[in-house]
């Protein structure tokens, strides 16, 4: 296994700091570029019903999530997520239900001299700014239909966020809930207004 075992915590090319990872029920895994060799595999062949764990590897991070159920460990820290409407705490994350629906994006900026006559080569520079891992969900709970996104973002040079996108199918004026390692470490002022996407970002 991959996850969980510090010696794998670096990008294997120099033009990335991190590379996604998904790790499979059976022990094998499909990186973004080979551990061995550095040949790229696309995101669209990822095998999600075999999946057990998606994130990230570079920078001496290993930064994912577990599609059992939607928990991210950011560096052992693990991050859950729930929502408290009059009363009755809906758990966003931490249901027996699989959370493969999975998101992988980059944020790049490019740089280029439009001057420069000649050759075409090295007119422009590309930098990727923000890797993203995430994924989204639809569940009833208790009758309310809610829709569930996030996405953690880390961006060069600084902190991660992890950004949450939730939409309920009626008004709920609750807070949302979140949890390191067991222990409430935000409570958010959350109000939703039926079938409309409310959005926070988190710093951990």
């Amino acid at each position: 296994m991959i996850f969980g075992n510090g010696h794998f915590a670096k990008s294997p090319v120099q033009s990335q700091k991190y590379i996604w990872l998904a790790e499979y029920y059976d022990g094998t895994f499909l990186t973004e570029y080979d551990l061995e060799n550095r040949k790229t595999n696309s995101f669209y062949d990822i095998d999600k019903n075999k999946l057990i764990k998606f994130g990230l590897i570079g920078c001496g991070n290993q930064i994912y999530f577990d599609v059992a159920n939607g928990i991210y460990n950011i560096n052992r820290d693990r991050i859950m997520l729930s929502y408290v409407a009059d009363g009755t705490e809906y758990p966003l994350t931490g249901r027996a239900i699989l959370y493969n629906d999975i998101i992988q994006f980059k944020e790049a900026a490019a740089e280029a001299n439009l001057l420069t006559k000649g050759k075409s080569e090295g007119r422009m520079h590309s930098t990727i700014m923000t890797h993203a891992i995430g994924y989204k969900k639809a569940m009833d709970i208790s009758g309310v239909k809610i829709h569930f996104q996030t996405i953690l973002h880390l961006p060069l040079d600084q902190p991660a966020y992890l950004q949450i996108k939730i939409s309920s199918s009626q008004d709920l004026n609750g807070k949302l809930i979140v949890r390191m390692n067991g222990l409430i470490a935000s409570e958010i002022e959350a109000p939703l207004k039926a079938n409309m996407a409310g959005i926070i970002n988190w710093t951990p």
